[in-house]
């Protein structure tokens, strides 16, 4: 290690990264999926079926922890702040990674007080958190969160040979399941096989105190999708997820991702990453890989491979990793010289500047501020043209669950937005596509690329 970051320097870099994080939360109407889990978390809720989510009213076999997180604030802030509460459960989940971030610096790098802090800051700041998947209200932050401290956990449990950082991990792991699907599982098992490799410590596989948390802990997915939901419901929307990244691609697909997922991976992390990658390329700046940083890249490999060998895999896919990457990346920036990691800093700061305008203006006029794409504005509209009257839905694109999301928190909540049956009759009915069999067209508006329609069946 060559250069000693200036402590104080960190800390307000990093302060100034949390704040950053907020910014975008209460300037956005709901962007994508984010409706989807807040219309499910209200639904939860209002119906009190805890233990899966809804949609319109309609049972859907995910797990709901996400959506509890989403209540729980809701209910702190009010619902009428549901868009904000999705996204602070997951700024929160993104911190909290920063902290597992800080955490396993201080364990892996203890030659330097400053080096957790630079760690932490270089995962805050890596562009995937702190311009999209660390604030928008999915639940892949979360899910990432509890993923990367899981292993992380299970790590100094294989190393250190502590059962209570093993049953640590393993709670850690179940609420990854509940937050999402089972696939958390798959990577949890891989970063464990690669460092029982890497620590020499197959005996523990041979020690019940090691293996019997592991059995039941693993039982989970079982237990959840049996005796709660219909027979491994959930297990084969996962499965179906997965299998579609897969199947029906042409070689050339496969072949393409196969290039540019790791190149994405490493991009989408910038600004470090591709400082780190100049350096080398144009100062033959050359970097030694500790044991620690050769693990890490294992782990990374071997839990990215599934995505990385399919033809599909998204972005989405990454999240749970860049708290690894922040890691290795870390420990490359340690070996830089003064010059380099003052560039290093420099860029770090206008990534957080840059955030500003991003976060107040460019965001907002690309999802919000052009023409037909107010989704508020159009609630509006259908609000004062059904005037209490019952309104029913066949529209779940994602801009039709936003409005139904603006809708239910403005109505009593035994009144929200249900799935039209093609049975009632004196009510309204929100559509995605123009059918005359729904009744009479009252209006329609064209947003954010769908058009919605609204009828009336006398």
């Amino acid at each position: 290690m060559t250069v000693m970051f200036n402590l104080q320097l960190l800390k307000y870099a990093f302060l100034a990264a949390v704040i950053a994080m907020f910014l975008p939360l209460p300037i956005m109407q709901y962007v994508a999926e984010e409706s989807y889990y807040a219309l499910g978390a209200y639904e939860i809720f209002v119906d009190g079926h805890w233990w899966y989510q809804s949609v319109f009213g309609l049972p859907w076999p995910k797990t709901p922890l996400y959506n509890w997180l989403i209540i729980g604030v809701a209910q702190v802030i009010g619902w009428q702040q549901l868009e904000i509460a999705t996204r602070l459960v997951t700024v929160s989940a993104s911190l909290g990674s920063a902290a597992v971030v800080f955490f396993m610096a201080h364990r892996l790098f203890p030659q330097q007080q400053t080096t957790p802090w630079l760690a932490a800051l270089i995962y805050l700041t890596m562009g995937e958190i702190t311009f999209w998947y660390g604030w928008l209200g999915y639940a892949d932050a979360t899910f990432g969160f509890f993923i990367f401290a899981a292993i992380s956990s299970l790590w100094i449990a294989i190393e250190d040979e502590q059962v209570k950082w093993l049953l640590l991990s393993l709670v850690l792991i179940s609420l990854a399941f509940l937050t999402k699907n089972v696939s958390c599982y798959v990577m949890y098992g891989s970063a464990g096989l690669v460092l029982l490799w890497r620590y020499k410590q197959w005996h523990l596989l041979l020690k019940p105190l090691y293996v019997l948390p592991v059995l039941v802990s693993f039982s989970l997915p079982w237990m959840y999708q049996n005796l709660i939901l219909a027979g491994g419901a959930n297990a084969s929307v996962a499965i179906g997820d997965a299998m579609r990244n897969f199947l029906g691609y042409s070689l050339f697909k496969y072949i393409s991702h196969w290039v540019s997922y790791p190149l994405l991976f490493l991009g989408r992390a910038f600004p470090v990453t591709l400082i780190l990658i100049w350096l080398y390329l144009k100062e033959k700046q050359r970097y030694v890989l500790s044991r620690d940083l050769v693990t890490m890249l294992y782990i990374l490999l071997i839990c990215l491979l599934p995505f990385w060998l399919s033809a599909a895999g998204t972005p989405r896919y990454l999240i749970p990793f860049y708290g690894l990457l922040a890691l290795v990346v870390t420990g490359l920036t340690l070996q830089l010289n003064i010059r380099q990691s003052a560039l290093v800093f420099k860029v770090i700061i206008i990534v957080i500047l840059i955030k500003i305008p991003y976060s107040f203006a460019a965001l907002p006029y690309i999802k919000d501020w052009r023409p037909e794409r107010d989704i508020r504005a159009v609630v509006e509209d259908i609000m004062q043209i059904t005037d209490g009257k019952t309104l029913r839905t066949k529209n779940d694109v994602s801009t039709g669950l936003s409005i139904g999301c603006y809708i239910n928190v403005r109505t009593p909540h035994d009144q929200f937005v249900h799935w039209y049956d093609g049975k009632e009759h004196q009510v309204y009915i929100l559509s995605e596509v123009e059918d005359p069999k729904l009744g009479e067209l009252v209006k329609q508006w064209r947003l954010q690329g769908n058009h919605t329609y609204l009828y009336w069946q006398p």
